[in-house]
């Protein structure tokens, strides 16, 4: 099985979203530092999750948050209006922990974890119409 774990912050506040198919889920973006000092990047990954996972994200995680994801990992590319192709990372969530808040919150840490470990065919995990729909944005 794929799966693969990431630890970085939140991008933008959780988006709750509709399939073409009625199934609801939620997406956000994760910064992961990658590299060393000296030639330090930052890796953009899309995060979808449904269910509890997205009940968790919508209600604690906001930008800036610190966040422990883990799932299943798909790379996909679109042409964008200027004609360029773009690669899109994409992380379909098994289990999220949020670490804690962005310093600018109070200072009391939230933690937060559901772990739905299935396997990606199983009803409860993102549906193949789901990834096809959340793939074509």
């Amino acid at each position: 099985m794929k799966r693969l774990t990431i630890i970085g912050n939140l991008g933008r506040d959780p988006e709750s979203r509709n399939d073409k198919y009625g199934n609801s889920f939620v997406t956000f973006s994760v910064a992961v530092s990658v590299g060393n000092k000296d030639k330090p990047r930052t890796d953009w990954v899309d995060v979808s999750c449904n269910g509890k996972l997205a009940e968790i994200a919508t209600t604690y995680a906001k930008k800036g948050y610190k966040v422990f994801v883990e799932g299943f990992p798909d790379v996909s590319a679109y042409t964008n209006n200027a004609n360029v192709v773009v690669a899109v990372q994409r992380l379909y969530a098994h289990s999220i922990k949020i670490l804690n808040r962005n310093e600018h919150d109070s200072t009391q840490e939230v933690s937060a974890e559901v772990h739905e470990d299935c396997d990606i065919s199983d009803d409860s995990a993102i549906s193949e119409q789901q990834r096809v729909a959340v793939g074509a944005e």
